[in-house]
C-alpha cells in the first residue's frame, strides 16, 4: 500500500472548486451549447498573462471564447478574466479586448473580490443586449 499523505481526492476537488471563477466560466460556456444545441458554443483557454505594467497582480488570463463550428469554425473572445493560478479571488474581467491590448493597457471593465460580485459582472455581461445580439446573428447565420 502507498503511503498517501495528501488531504485531496478527486470527489472532494470537484464538490470544492464548482464554485470557483473558472467553474462558473465553464459551466457557461456548456451552457450556451445546450440553449443553442450545439450550434455555438463556448471554448475556454488558460494562459500565461505578462502585463508591461509590474504592479498588476494577475499573471493566468482565461480566455471565453463564442465559437461557431458552421461557420468555418468562426471564434471571437467574448471576456477574459484574469486572475492569479494558485488563487480564487480577486479577479479582472475584460470585455471587447484581447491579450495583446490588455498586457500593453490593462483597464478592466470589472474587477470582483469574491463570487457574489464575479457573478454579478458575468451575468451583466452574458446577458447584455450586445452579447444576445450577436449571439442570435450567429445562430441565424450558422441556421441559414
Amino acid at each position: 500500500m502507498k503511503l498517501d499523505l495528501w488531504r485531496v481526492d478527486e470527489k472532494t476537488l470537484r464538490r470544492t472548486t464548482k464554485e470557483l471563477p473558472n467553474s462558473i466560466l465553464k459551466e457557461q460556456a456548456d451552457l450556451l451549447a445546450e440553449k443553442t444545441d450545439g450550434i455555438i458554443y463556448g471554448r475556454i483557454t488558460n494562459m500565461k498573462f505578462q502585463p508591461q505594467d509590474r504592479e498588476i497582480i494577475y499573471n493566468l488570463a482565461t480566455v471565453f471564447e463564442v465559437v461557431v463550428p458552421q461557420l468555418d469554425n468562426y471564434s471571437y473572445t467574448l471576456l477574459t478574466i484574469y486572475s492569479k493560478p494558485e488563487r480564487d479571488y480577486p479577479v479582472a474581467i475584460t470585455v471587447g479586448s484581447n491579450l495583446i491590448d490588455d498586457a500593453e493597457n490593462f483597464m478592466p471593465l470589472y474587477e470582483c473580490r469574491d463570487k457574489e460580485a464575479f457573478i454579478q459582472a458575468l451575468k451583466t455581461v452574458l446577458s447584455s443586449e450586445e452579447v444576445n445580439s450577436n449571439i442570435s446573428i450567429l445562430y441565424s447565420k450558422a441556421n441559414f
